[in-house]
């Protein structure tokens, strides 16, 4: 039996856990998860797929921290793990695992941001130990320059729990979806509220699905904005962590998904530039149709079933994407990479292909 660590120190990226262990108890490995209680523990449903669980904590004092590095590279040793698959392969306890790894167990990553690939001296060490790289849109291959020993692959993890949970919803509503909390870092929040507020005239109403912290001034700033545009009421937001059954229950209910990223704000910085919205693998999984800037749509293969806008527009060009919703469903359907089993394969084959 294959026995594989799938490793997750940053408390960060849960939505390409699932997949992973599916795949992976496909093929009949021994997974044993390393990461925080914290993140083991707000992730319940995987525990299903989990063999071992190995709890790391760091102290945020560099020799402690090298001392519980170098105990994990005992214990994958010790308990015969031939693959480590890295959920997040970047930063420096990363990198204290690499340098300090037996040679004979191979390690895997996933790098998340572009820059990574862009001249990062921790990487360069990094890429002493990983050979082998996942990236998680096939966009991404035609940006990187790699070291010819090194190989890349994209890999969309398109799984997500479902649960039997529903949510109460007026027949003559229309949902928009925006993934993730307040945070304008992330989002074109204000640049957004013109096109919320003639959209809400229409029965439209907005979920921010994901936390947003109450006391932080984009989330204060932004709810003043809706106030002052009288559309707060259908606008909903949530101050708490959003369980994976809330999580599922709202996509089921929702009509569209709108990643809220407009060129030259603070949005486009990183978004479909350096990174995916955490938006579209979402979308691919639960076959929601997008909401995209047209600026990204000519440049992304992915977009191709997505509904273009610009600011001018909005309104009409979500109103004609809603009635061909059904249209573009069955399209996200038929698209192979969208397909989970499909992703699962080409997971495998290329963690397991040497």
């Amino acid at each position: 039996m294959e026995k594989v660590a799938l490793v997750e120190f940053g408390g960060s990226h849960d939505e390409c856990l699932m997949a992973q262990f599916i795949a992976l108890k496909e093929k009949g490995c021994h997974v044993t998860f390393v990461s925080t209680q914290e993140m083991f523990n707000r992730n319940a449903f995987l525990h299903y797929y989990i063999d071992e669980f190995k709890k790391i904590q760091f102290s945020g004092k560099a020799f402690k921290d090298f001392s519980v590095i170098r105990k994990l590279n005992s214990y994958f040793k010790t308990n015969g793990i031939n693959t480590v698959i890295l959920n997040t392969a970047q930063g420096a306890h990363v990198r204290n695992l690499c340098l300090t790894s037996p040679k004979k167990i191979e390690f895997i990553g996933i790098v998340h941001t572009l820059k990574k690939f862009q001249g990062s001296f921790t990487q360069k060490l990094i890429n002493l130990k990983i050979r082998k790289y996942l990236v998680l849109n096939d966009f991404f291959l035609t940006k990187i320059t790699i070291q010819k020993n090194i190989h890349v692959t994209s890999f969309y993890p398109l799984c997500f729990p479902i649960f039997e949970n529903e949510i109460e919803k007026n027949s003559e509503e229309k949902w928009v979806t925006i993934i993730g909390g307040v945070e304008n870092r992330r989002k074109d929040l204000i640049g957004s509220i013109p096109l919320m507020r003639e959209l809400v005239q229409k029965g439209f109403k907005f979920i921010f699905l994901g936390k947003s912290d109450f006391k932080h001034p984009d989330v204060i700033y932004f709810n003043q904005f809706l106030k002052d545009a009288a559309i707060e009421k259908e606008v909903k937001l949530f101050d708490s962590f959003v369980s994976a059954e809330e999580f599922d229950a709202y996509l089921k209910a929702t009509d569209l998904i709108w990643p809220m990223v407009h060129p030259n704000t603070p949005s486009a910085t990183e978004y479909f530039k350096n990174q995916i919205s955490g938006a579209m693998n979402v979308s691919f999984a639960y076959k929601i149709p997008m909401l995209i800037h047209q600026d990204y749509i000519n440049q992304w293969e992915d977009f191709l079933h997505a509904i273009s806008y610009n600011m001018e527009n909005f309104a009409q060009k979500v109103l004609e994407g809603y009635e061909q919703k059904e249209d573009i469903q069955r399209a996200l359907r038929e698209t192979e990479k969208f397909d989970p089993l499909y992703q699962e394969k080409k997971y495998l084959d290329f963690i397991f292909d040497n």
